[in-house]
């Protein structure tokens, strides 16, 4: 984060604790797939694939290279576009995978500006169809912020199901886990 403080927005990778939290529950099957927004060094990727019937059912995007290829080393068998996240229909377009199941974000969304925020959650309209699920986790720090505040009401008006799933104290900092359902 402090080597390149626009692109890493996070001091550690996620804890193990919140990684969990953020695939609990979650269902893919073969025919559906699941993509990761900035998945980073791949903490959440991790527990993720624990949840994939396959691997072709999974697609990350990463902007920053040296993520992508650690990435590629450590799964070897999933898939992951150096993209920026405002691309993520197309980069699903462009993939062959099937439908979204399921967006999983490990990126600071609702600390973004405005223009990008609204970019991603036009995105999610396009990706997620009835019965899909946008899972992200949110730190305690930042969720009283406007712009967080802002982010949770415009994806509450797309999304018929809004809930905070948990609080994870074992995480630095710690975080909310939070998740909409078509």
């Amino acid at each position: 984060m402090l080597k390149s403080p626009t692109s890493v927005c996070a001091l550690t990778p996620s804890s193990r604790m919140l990684a969990r939290a953020m695939v609990r529950g979650l269902e893919i099957d073969s025919d559906e797939s699941v993509m990761e927004l900035g998945p980073g060094t791949g903490a959440l990727t991790d527990q993720l694939r624990h949840v994939l019937r396959d691997d072709g059912g999974y697609i990350g995007i990463e902007l920053e290279p040296r993520f992508v290829g650690l990435l590629r080393e450590r799964f070897p068998n999933l898939r992951f576009e150096q993209d920026t996240v405002t691309r993520a229909y197309a980069v699903h377009a462009d993939s062959g995978a099937p439908p979204v199941k399921a967006v999983i974000s490990g990126l600071s969304i609702s600390t973004m500006p405005g223009p990008v925020i609204d970019e991603i959650i036009g995105n999610l309209d396009q990706l997620l169809s009835p019965g899909s699920v946008f899972r992200m986790f949110q730190y305690v720090h930042a969720y009283y912020l406007p712009s967080a505040i802002r982010f949770r009401r415009r994806m509450s008006s797309l999304f018929s199901d809004y809930r905070c799933d948990a609080l994870v104290m074992r995480n630095l900092p710690p975080a909310f886990v939070l998740t909409w359902t078509r």
